[in-house]
């Protein structure tokens, strides 16, 4: 039987019900290092096993510069010939980053592959090696994503989002970047940018995360990137991305019900819908990306319209507000392999989802960043 995970939706049947090669699955999503048994009624010639490295911390600016959202951690990929496979295998996975200088940790199955985890959001060493193609991203490695290797398919994790820096009561820092999707080809995607009080969107591993100005940006979805915030509507921040089966999470709106202000009042956003199907035969993470949020100075009044987390495969809302003033909200988290979002100044950066990076913090110290989420890995195979 696999084990749950924070963010997985419910998992699919370990029994032999499913029509296709295999009819057992097992997950392993929790920091640390496990024996996998072979089954001795295992048939077939192979099995299939995802592993993905873990997530970066989301960086903070500590002095006069920016720092990104964590990277999301690489993807390995590998039909193992049943043959090939030990009486045992030893599982490791790899540990989300809690620091803004470090990097998430490696996730392997046995020898046969393994995938290394995101750089922190302040973390600038290349640790992919010039050989590797990797996205457009010039010589930034803060938030750089991990690699798979040994795969059939290796795919690099998203970058974290840039950060912005002006002052420390105006800065925001990038949305977490995600782990690669389980199918396709695409590496993961760049966690949103940070921009004037704002925090990016964390990425969704169907799109980008949406960029922050004023209001945090929406985090990416499986589906779709999030959307970027608009400076000049602070009472309603953007929508995250859509989701492969669920739609993106919707904004709140940050408004007080005086009638000199337009007679508005505040309204619940929701999360990214959607939900993860993990069966022997299919691995899918369908949900959409996560709304951005704003802390809102209105008269004497301060309203918050919460960011909203990503569905599983999603990331979350970066957070954002409408001057210097903040108070210590907190960006959304994201989904299963989706960043978290980012945060403006002295606000808290989301965790991000297993398998990808952290949001960054515009301005606080090590204690606003979002931390990494756990690596992760799959195991489908067949028994009699």
């Amino acid at each position: 039987m696999g084990r749950r995970f924070p963010g997985s939706g419910s998992a699919g049947s370990s029994g032999g019900g499913s029509i296709g090669e295999f009819n057992q699955v097992e997950l392993f999503g929790i920091n640390g290092t496990f024996t996998w048994t072979k089954p001795t009624n295992i048939t077939g010639d192979r099995i299939l096993v995802h592993v993905w490295g873990a997530g970066g911390c989301g960086g903070s600016a500590t002095s006069s510069h920016a720092q990104s959202g964590g990277g999301g951690g690489g993807l390995a990929v590998k039909y193992i010939d049943v043959s090939a496979l030990g009486a045992s295998e030893t599982l490791t996975i790899g540990a989300g980053s809690e620091t803004i200088s470090g990097k998430g940790g490696t996730s392997s199955f046995g020898s046969h592959c393994s995938a290394t985890g995101g750089n922190s959001g302040s973390n600038n060493t290349d640790e992919l090696g010039t050989s590797v193609t990797r996205p457009d991203v010039g010589t930034y490695y803060n938030g750089q994503g991990g690699i798979g290797t040994g795969g059939d398919r290796n795919a690099i994790g998203g970058w974290g989002g840039y950060g912005y820096y002006s002052s420390t009561s105006n800065a925001g820092g990038g949305g977490g970047g995600s782990a690669p999707a389980p199918y396709g080809y695409s590496p993961g995607f760049m966690g949103g940018a940070g921009y004037t009080y704002a925090g990016g969107g964390g990425a969704g591993i169907g799109g980008q995360g949406g960029a922050g100005d004023y209001p945090g940006g929406g985090g990416g979805g499986s589906a779709g990137p999030g959307h970027n915030s608009n400076a000049t509507s602070y009472y309603t921040p953007p929508p995250g991305g859509p989701g492969i089966n669920g739609p993106a999470g919707t904004p709140s709106i940050a408004q007080i019900g005086y009638v000199t202000y337009g007679g508005s009042s505040a309204t619940s956003g929701r999360p990214g819908g959607g939900y993860a199907v993990i069966e022997p035969n299919q691995i899918l993470f369908g949900g959409g990306g996560g709304a951005g949020g704003i802390g809102y100075v209105q008269s004497s009044g301060y309203n918050v319209a919460a960011p909203s987390p990503g569905g599983p495969g999603g990331g979350g809302g970066g957070m954002g507000t409408n001057t210097t003033t903040a108070y210590y909200d907190i960006a959304a988290p994201g989904g299963t392999l989706g960043g978290g979002g980012g945060a403006n100044h002295y606000n808290t950066g989301g965790v991000g989802g297993n398998g990808a990076g952290g949001g960054g913090n515009g301005y606080g110290g090590v204690g606003y960043c979002g931390y990494g989420g756990d690596g992760l890995i799959i195991i489908q195979y067949k028994v009699i």
